[in-house]
């Protein structure tokens, strides 16, 4: 039996290939674009990674550019006859689905893709459906900003339209604090390679404020909720608890299942399918972010795209492979869309303090893979590095996958990596 084409955009920012590869192979002839903009150490492990699509007789093209990724996408589409085009990460899943509604394959159309990726259009279609939608303004120019310190309620939150890792997302706790925030944040929007062709524009949303009676047993106030739309039908995966964030907005992990019980987070399930309905999703995986307030669930985002860590603990829980089956949603297949959970998964992301810090001591690699329950070791900060908060979620000091049978081992694990016996830091000047 032929085994159908399926052309695949690669990039930093979702499931490795080391992870949702092996699989596909198996059931289909795989060609790769691949974004081509590591460094050298990262980008040695993902083209080893790679390397067993060219042993397949695929092709692996590397892309530099991010604007030059979807005319090779289209390319290859044409030149292989393809019958899917799967992307994971959020720099190239909105463009791969582009590419893949224009050459007449499954997929979003453009319109729907838009409002996945842009706040402003997400937050605009969520408003005209009826739900519940924080206020939002555009500050294009410093008279907007000026227009806003007198119109806008505080405290607020600042971000970019397009953004990533919650960098440039910044409290703004007061009005006279808003002129210097937004020209800071501005610089790192444009600054940042993952967004800045993007052209994003900032907005000032109302804050969303957690409920402080759901921020219980360790966990934080918002959940994600993953999803496989099929034909327009929403299929719930799992449902995640959130850890809680590092000041401004920077994420500590999640762990998946949800530890709260299934009638806990009902009302959740409920808003995020009605957001898809007004979203106009009719296909490919979602990753939605939700804010437990006192007056019910409020949408955060709403994500075109897996959650970077889930494919992976979905198969350490449930032994459910999330790639393979969106893969075949992408060549008109039927997905399976029961997700069974066994255990739990939590994927650590432990933020360093506001600010620079000067990192003096810090563990390797290797001595995080012989803790017992990690998975795998995504990122490992070195001894020596800078981080900073202003990097929002990127600025955190490892990120590792593990998979333990009660909850209490996790939390142990999140409070060891986050703790002084693993990192040794200092306040750091750039003067």
């Amino acid at each position: 039996m032929t085994k159908p084409a399926l052309v695949i955009a690669d990039a930093p920012g979702g499931p490795h290939p080391a992870v949702y590869l092996p699989s596909l192979l198996d059931e289909f002839e795989v060609h790769v674009v691949w974004l081509d903009v590591e460094p050298p150490a990262s980008r040695s492990a993902r083209l080893a990674a790679l390397a067993p699509v060219e042993n397949a007789g695929g092709r692996l093209v590397a892309v530099p550019d991010p604007q030059a990724v979807a005319p090779m996408l289209d390319e290859l589409v044409n030149a292989t006859g393809a019958a899917g085009v799967l992307a994971f990460s959020e720099r190239v899943v909105h463009l791969a689905q582009r590419v893949a509604h224009a050459a007449g394959l499954p997929a979003n159309p453009p319109d729907v893709l838009g409002a996945l990726q842009d706040k402003r259009l997400q937050r605009a279609r969520l408003r005209e459906a009826g739900l519940p939608t924080p206020r939002v303004t555009e500050l294009r120019t410093e008279q907007d900003v000026r227009h806003a310190m007198a119109s806008c309620a505080f405290p607020a939150v600042l971000k970019p339209s397009v953004g990533m890792g919650s960098v440039a997302t910044f409290r703004v706790p007061r009005a006279e604090l808003l002129e210097s925030t937004w020209s800071r944040a501005l610089a790192l929007a444009l600054a940042d390679t993952r967004i800045a062709h993007h052209q994003p524009v900032m907005l000032l949303e109302e804050e969303l404020v957690g409920d402080v009676g759901q921020a219980v047993r360790g966990l934080g106030d918002y959940l994600s909720v993953e999803a496989l739309v099929v034909a327009g039908e929403f299929h719930l995966l799992a449902v995640s608890d959130k850890l809680p964030l590092s000041p401004p907005f920077r994420e500590n992990g999640h762990i998946l299942p949800a530890l709260r019980r299934e009638p806990e987070y009902a009302d959740v399930v409920v808003h995020v399918r009605a957001a898809h309905q007004a979203l106009g999703v009719r296909f490919g995986a979602t990753h939605t972010e939700v804010k437990l307030t006192a007056a019910g669930p409020r949408v955060i985002e709403v994500n075109g795209r897996v959650g970077g860590s889930v494919p992976e603990q979905l198969r350490l829980v449930a032994d459910y492979d999330l790639p393979l089956n969106l893969a075949r949603l992408c060549v008109g297949r039927q997905p399976r869309t029961e997700v069974t959970c066994g255990r739990w998964s939590a994927y650590l992301t432990p933020q360093p303090p506001q600010g620079r810090h000067f990192v003096e001591a810090a563990p390797t690699a290797e001595e995080l893979r012989a803790t017992p329950g990690i998975h795998s070791v995504h990122h490992v900060t070195a001894a020596g590095t800078v981080v900073d908060s202003a990097n929002g979620t990127a600025s955190n000091l490892v990120r590792v996958v593990a998979a333990f049978d009660s909850p209490g081992e996790l939390f142990a694990l999140a409070s060891h990596l986050a703790g002084p016996p693993l990192f040794k830091l200092r306040p750091h000047s750039t003067g």
